[in-house]
């Protein structure tokens, strides 16, 4: 194995404390060729959590990594190793920085449907041990249009010859960042991307590639566009951006890529986290909106405000579901409520929030279509994805096949260039639960089928 690199990194101090035992996970993909992608792995071990081993008057530790990827479709194995690292722990730093050892794995993996497991371990202690499971999709790249590899962010980019590094790429040196954190010791956000297909079809001679930084309000607190020359196939998309004047929060940070002549814009993001503790969130507070009393939550109850908020948690990000666990108020909560629509409407200078009349539409909707005797039809999965996407193109209905159990597949045509989702009653109770989808982050089963034949 290669040798690894010692990255200075911040983390949050709730996460520190919540935690025996930290190591973060990340991965992106990257086109190799006609058949095949690079996986890249990043994965960093926090140091204080590892066990500290006493030997020559030196204090070492050590960290195991191991990466498991296998073939949805057959089960079949293409990757099951473990790489271990040994580190001397330099006593004058002790205290001072809380420290991160950081490193890069890459995979060439045929185009196909696969699980990943990563795991990390303390080599001292097998006790201690923390890990990431997640679907991964790779497919061909489309022929005709630009495509936008996975973003990669880091905590430093520089240029280098340095060939023989574990994080050099296309004259590069990448410093991966898997926590996603930035803050006080890590003060610049760095990403990197690769745009392909930049000379299929030129209707423009540039083209434009816009970085967006965008708040949990969706509302952009960055913006840079640049402009790339169309003379190649592929080009590497490297940025950096100064961070440390924007105050703690989650963050969505956006590579987008636009052919203007054809109408055509290719995007990929990542959620970032940064914490600047000394930097004051200027936002305004909803709890001095006069507004919020005359919305429909001011004559709310408690049980009838906590129904709304489960009904919008779909939309809700980690934080904002963080956040409403700590409100005990219905004042708080009908802040938090009116707050949370209003960042979401779409056309705040008009007085109706169309895009929150829509949502509870649809949660109308699902309510009368998918309630089971379980489930109100908002929380069962064809409603959740209702909900989510909106209603599918198409819908093809299988509820009284003599050889496999009622199932459903929605079709969205304009989702990622076209998306199924199967949902089957597998328990006989009307409850249409998804057993796949070829949609991003949602859950995958190339052999679905088999889940609906018989008594499977």
């Amino acid at each position: 194995m290669k040798k690894l690199v010692l990255l200075l990194s911040f983390f949050y101090s709730i996460i520190i404390n919540a935690q025996n035992f930290k190591v973060d996970f990340d991965y992106a993909r990257f086109f190799y060729n006609d058949s095949s992608d690079i996986v890249e792995i990043y994965y960093s071990f926090y140091q204080p959590h590892l066990t500290q081993v006493h030997t020559n008057n030196q204090v070492t530790v050590t960290g195991i990594l191991n990466v498991k990827i296998s073939d949805k479709k057959n089960s079949t194995i293409l990757v099951n190793k473990s790489y271990q690292f040994n580190d001397t722990i330099d006593d004058s730093l002790v205290g001072k920085r809380q420290k991160s050892f950081t490193g890069n794995l890459g995979f060439i993996i045929p185009f196909g449907e696969y699980n990943c497991i990563l795991a990390g371990v303390d080599g001292n202690d097998a006790t201690k041990k923390d890990s990431m499971e997640f679907p991964l999709t790779l497919t061909k790249l489309p022929s005709d249009r630009l495509y936008i590899s996975d973003l990669e962010i880091a905590s430093t980019i520089k240029k280098s010859e340095q060939t023989n590094s574990m994080f050099y790429k296309n004259t590069y040196e990448v410093v991966p960042n898997p926590s996603g954190i930035f803050g006080q010791e890590v003060p610049v956000l760095y990403f990197y991307s690769e745009v392909y297909n930049l000379d299929k079809d030129i209707n423009s001679q540039y083209l434009k590639m816009d970085h967006l930084l965008l708040n949990t309000e969706n509302k952009t607190v960055y913006k840079k566009t640049k402009l790339f020359p169309r003379t190649t196939n592929s080009a590497v998309d490297v940025e950096a951006l100064n961070i440390s004047k924007l105050p703690s929060g989650t963050y969505t940070l956006v590579d987008a890529a636009t052919d203007s002549a054809k109408n055509l814009t290719v995007y990929s993001s990542k959620k970032v986290f940064i914490y600047n503790p000394s930097v004051a969130d200027t936002t305004p507070m909803v709890s001095t909106d006069n507004s919020v009393l005359t919305s429909e939550f001011a004559s709310m109850s408690d049980d009838e405000l906590n129904e709304v908020n489960n009904e919008s948690k779909y939309l809700a990000t980690s934080q904002e579901k963080e956040q409403w666990k700590t409100l005990t108020t219905e004042q708080a909560k009908q802040n938090f409520l009116f707050k949370f629509w209003k960042a979401r409407d779409l056309t705040p200078e008009t007085p109706p929030n169309e895009f929150k009349r829509d949502y509870f539409e649809k949660v109308k909707k699902a309510n009368q279509l998918y309630t089971n005797i379980q489930k109100k039809g908002w929380q069962t999965d064809r409603g959740r994805v209702l909900l989510l996407y909106g209603d599918p193109s198409e819908v093809e209905r299988f509820p009284n096949e003599i050889s496999t159990k009622p199932y459903e597949i929605w079709h969205y045509n304009d989702l990622e260039g076209g998306v199924i989702f199967v949902f089957a009653d597998l328990t006989g109770f009307s409850d249409y639960t998804l057993i796949h989808s070829t949609k991003r982050g949602e859950i995958s089963d190339p052999d679905w089928d088999r889940k609906i034949y018989g008594a499977q």
